[in-house]
């Protein structure tokens, strides 16, 4: 009896644990921050989003990576962590996602909207929230001093003094040395690539993503002596594991090569702006691999 006693109040104690744990948790709130919004061309930036909720950190699940778009700015670090306080029905979550932004331009930077989808627990339900889109005022870039002007002019007036054959003579190298015209990587080409692909296809994907295709097809016989023409997806995987890439630009580059030899010859049904996305992603992973 004392047993059955024993065994009913264990039973009653995990109920309620689990049922202050699996109860639904209170909306999820959204904030966003940036530490200024003007800044010099040398200085940094943290922008921080905080998505809390009142309920264990298992409540909501973040389904997909945050993609921000930024113009001017490049991220020099990311960061996310999330907390909680307090107990059962009092405890409170908080996640943070933090960037420290770098000027890669003067003028108007900007963060456009960033789309955050997640998933409540237990039941599933998919939600989507949305931060506000930020402006940040950059300074134009203090240019330092060269040296090697100076040591320019010291030599220009001293073989004036000397010799004024010697000073022609230099002047037309320095002049020669200054107008080479500058080597465009894989990657500006490949830039230049896609600006064009999307002045021309405007929103039809089916253009688009055929130019798509020839740019990065490009692109890796450019920079890795790579053919893709051809290539089943295993075999495209074999080739590009072989290069430099990170594992994440592995990954996205064959994703983005299949979904366009899909998209080349197959009916598409694609979603209002969907070549402005995959133009913005494949920007910033061409703006990333420049870093």
């Amino acid at each position: 009896m004392n047993e059955k006693k024993l065994t009913k109040k264990l039973l009653t104690f995990v109920i309620s644990v689990f049922m202050g744990f699996a109860g639904k948790a209170d909306a999820i709130t959204l904030t966003q921050s940036v530490n200024k919004t003007e800044m010099a061309f040398e200085d940094s930036i943290k922008f921080e989003i905080t998505v809390e909720w009142n309920g264990p950190q298992f409540a909501f699940r973040f389904t997909n990576p945050l993609n921000p778009y930024i113009d001017r700015l490049r991220v020099g670090r990311f960061s996310s962590s999330i907390n909680s306080a307090g107990k059962d029905k009092d405890e409170v979550t908080t996640k943070k996602f933090t960037y420290v932004l770098e000027p890669t331009s003067s003028g108007l930077g900007k963060i456009d909207p960033i789309k955050i989808s997640y998933v409540s627990w237990p039941d599933s339900i998919p939600g989507e929230m949305i931060t506000e889109k930020v402006s940040i005022s950059i300074a134009d870039q203090i240019l330092k001093e060269n040296s090697d002007s100076s040591n320019l002019w010291f030599y220009l007036i001293a073989g004036l003094i000397l010799a004024g054959g010697g000073a022609g003579v230099f002047i037309a190298k320095s002049k020669a040395a200054n107008t080479k015209v500058p080597i465009k990587t894989p990657v500006d080409m490949a830039l230049e690539e896609l600006a064009k692909v999307t002045s021309e296809s405007g929103s039809d994907l089916k253009k688009f993503q055929t130019g798509v295709y020839s740019l990065l097809s490009d692109f890796l016989k450019t920079r890795y002596n790579m053919n893709v023409g051809g290539l089943t997806q295993s075999e495209l995987e074999v080739q590009i594991s072989k290069t430099s890439l990170s594992v994440p630009q592995k990954s996205g580059i064959i994703d983005w090569l299949m979904q366009a030899e899909r998209d080349k010859f197959g009916p598409i049904e694609a979603s209002p702006g969907e070549t402005v996305r995959l133009e913005n992603d494949l920007r910033k992973f061409f703006e990333n691999l420049k870093v």
